[in-house]
């Protein structure tokens, strides 16, 4: 009896109103599904399935714009999410790899006009790699994308004979450049930009048909250099700004505030006018300690190479000693103008 009275789950039902040319397409599909399945489908049904078979990009192309909506709390979450269950979703894959491509090619430093070079050799590298293993785990064997990758890795697609359509053709001569690309950039002293790296690896994860547990498996050696592009794009287009989550922020502001407490003197806490003054004398010493203060450096400006400029608790460490030296007098001491570091940078 029971059963008999347990209702079942209720399915919306909605009414679209189509132009002509719409319907008699629907009309003409449901025609051929028909005969597709040997039985007689209706146009409601027609209409269903041809959603049904686009439900999966759907919801991804659908969860890539919500996610870019917010880039910056998405990207946080992205990063969390990742470290707790090396699993992103396609739609997720989608954001990061877009932010890698803005990291890897906008603003970027050659030497030897701008030192350091940004991105560096290693990240091209693992740029080259993380794209290659992605497109030997694509879906179908002729990737429609050959040709653009060649261009984008610097290779000549112009001059193709229509022999070279042969999709094994093709892929051999992706890989052989890929291979050349690598070549180029073995030399510390002098190697070259691969091109348009980024983009190839933005449009294989996008367009190669490879299913998000894949893509965590390929990728998964190459997270480290992968994050540190997406967050220094990340940096770049949102106004300098680092990821950061509000609520994590005040976390680490109280996990700093308990570290800078036990270091002071209780005599220095009495008087609040040498209250700032202590503070701001220990605080160099602290932040060099933080591994919080490093990690967040490290987002904004990738690898310890890659950083176009310097750490805020590396600034206020040599802040620190350039006060002690100018207070004794000591060597480096510069009476009246600027302390400089060996590099010739102005602090």
């Amino acid at each position: 009896m029971m059963s008999i009275l347990k209702r079942q789950p209720r399915h919306e039902v909605i009414s679209v109103r189509l132009t002509e040319d719409r319907l008699k397409l629907l009309e003409r599909h449901r025609k051929l599904l028909s005969e597709q399945l040997g039985r007689e489908v209706s146009l409601g049904e027609a209409a269903f399935l041809v959603i049904d078979e686009r439900a999966a990009s759907l919801d991804r192309d659908t969860q890539r714009q919500e996610l870019l909506g917010n880039a910056t709390a998405s990207l946080y979450r992205i990063r969390k999410k990742w470290e707790s269950q090396h699993a992103l979703s396609l739609g997720e894959w989608d954001v990061l790899a877009l932010y890698i491509q803005i990291g890897a090619e906008e603003e970027t430093q050659e030497p030897p006009l701008l030192w350091p070079a940004i991105p560096s050799r290693e990240s091209y590298l693992a740029l080259l790699d993380s794209f290659e293993s992605v497109y030997l785990s694509r879906k179908n064997p002729g990737s429609k994308h050959i040709w653009y990758y060649i261009r984008n890795l610097g290779g000549d697609s112009a001059g193709a004979r229509a022999g070279d359509e042969n999709p094994e053709q093709k892929h051999q001569a992706l890989l052989k450049q890929i291979a050349a690309r690598k070549q180029l950039l073995k030399s510390a002293e002098k190697w070259e930009r691969p091109g348009s790296v980024a983009g190839c690896l933005l449009a294989a994860i996008r367009d190669e048909g490879i299913e998000s547990t894949k893509l965590d498996q390929v990728l998964a050696p190459f997270w480290a250099t992968l994050w540190a592009l997406a967050a220094r794009g990340h940096w770049l287009r949102h106004d300098r700004q680092p990821m950061q989550d509000r609520h994590d922020r005040r976390i680490r502001i109280i996990e700093l505030s308990r570290n800078i407490l036990p270091v002071l003197h209780f005599d220095d806490l009495r008087q609040p006018a040498v209250q700032s003054a202590a503070i701001m004398k220990r605080l160099p010493a602290v932040l060099r300690a933080q591994p919080e203060e490093q990690g967040d450096r490290r987002e904004r400006f990738g690898r310890p190479g890659e950083r176009p400029v310097r750490g805020r608790s590396a600034v206020l460490a040599d802040a620190d000693a350039a006060g002690r030296r100018r207070a004794r007098g000591g060597p480096g001491h510069r009476p009246g103008g600027h302390q400089r570091r060996g590099g010739g940078e102005l602090l």
